[in-house]
Parts: structure tokens; sequence; C-alpha cells
């Protein structure tokens, strides 16, 4: 498993730009129309951003959309849909929007009482540019990369796992392509392909994957 010939796995680092992109919504109705035409950079950033505000504990709500409407709306049946999405189901942020944009059509046929919110509590569009900025950490088998896990930031980690999936719009994460392809360890790979991401802070995401690493550490030696 581990040889000399072992590509080895360059963590990168990355940090977001949030550009305003002057489109806010103050209703279901202007939600929907946003989602529908915003770029696809802004789409990516509103079912991410909390993960990068909450390093430590999960969020609330997984995404920008569902904290808006139950905050701000008092939609909590909305939020609660919004919620359920995994992102990580759909190959690419189109196909995400397409399922957003279901989601409030269906919504707002049922014919649910909605309203308007004041000023100032309306949702904002941002959208994003990602700086990618590689670090000194590298690994070439599990023990080093099980270290290296444990050193690097958590935006980091955000990047190999979040960014990496939809962002480049591959179903598998950079660490399980990596162990799998590079490593020829197919189980461990598809174990930390199970996890779900959306279920854990960063923290406590860092601390799952280091223990399932070293599990199988002993049979890479």
């Amino acid at each position: 498993m581990n040889n000399g010939g072992v590509s080895p796995f360059l963590f990168w680092d990355c940090v977001q730009l949030i550009e305003l992109t002057n489109r806010t919504a103050s209703d279901l109705n202007e939600l929907l129309n946003g989602i529908r035409e915003v770029p696809p950079n802004s789409i990516f950033l509103h079912m991410h951003q909390s993960f990068l505000k909450y390093h430590f504990f999960p969020p609330e709500y997984t995404n920008d959309f569902s904290a808006w409407v139950s905050h701000h709306l008092g939609d909590d049946a909305l939020a609660e849909k919004f919620s359920e999405l995994d992102p990580f189901d759909y190959a690419n942020i189109e196909d995400l929007r397409q399922r957003l944009i279901k989601i409030l059509e269906e919504h707002t046929r049922d014919g649910i009482a909605r309203g308007r919110v004041r000023q100032g509590e309306e949702f904002y569009f941002n959208q994003s540019v990602t700086i990618e900025m590689l670090t000194d950490l590298r690994a070439t088998n599990l023990r080093e990369f099980r270290e290296c896990l444990e050193k690097i930031p958590l935006t980091s980690l955000y990047y190999h796992i979040f960014e990496a999936r939809l962002r480049l719009e591959r179903k598998t994460d950079d660490f399980s392509y990596w162990i799998e392809d590079s490593l020829g360890i197919p189980e461990l790979a598809e174990k930390i392909r199970r996890m779900d991401p959306y279920m854990y802070s960063l923290e406590d995401l860092r601390r799952e994957l280091i223990k399932l690493v070293g599990s199988y550490e002993s049979r890479d030696a």
C-alpha cells in the first residue's frame, strides 16, 4: 500500500472573499426569483458558509436559506425542507439550484400564509471568491495523513471536504479519492465518503476523521 511511488497528498487551505450581489429578498417570491438568477457561487456560499462560521458546534440550520425563512418569516416547515437537503446528493450546483427552486415552488403553491419581512431583515444574496493556498503539509501514508489532519486549519478541512465535492463537480472528497487511488485502501475511502459532514461541526468532523484513519494505520505500515 505505502511505497515510494505514492503521489503525496498536498494539503491546501482557502480563504473565502465575500462579495455583495446587490440582490435581496423580502418574501418567498423574491427569494425564489433570486435563487433562479444568482450566479452558482452564490448558491454554493449560502448552502455552506454556516460551517465556516461555526467551527466548534453544528449550526442550528445547515444553510442560510433555512435560517432566514425560519428566523425572519417564521416558516419552520420550509426551513426544515431546506435543512433536509444534502448537497452531496447533487453532482453540481445547478442540480442543487433546481431542487431548491422545486421546493420553493411546491411550498408557495400550498397557499400557506406568507408575508414580507421588515426593512433590515431582508435576505442578502452574496457570492464568494475562493482564494486557494498550498500549505507545507503533505502525506505519503496514513500515519503522515493522520498527523496532518491533527495540524491543518479547519478551513483546509472545509476546502478538501466541501469545496472539492461541489465546486469541482466531483461526487467525492479529496481525502477518500487519494486514499483509494494512491494508497489503495477502498474500504477506508468508502467509509469516509459515507460520512455525513453536515451532521458535524468542522472540529468534530476532524476528530471523526482522525479516529477513522487511525483505525486503519497499522494496515498501511
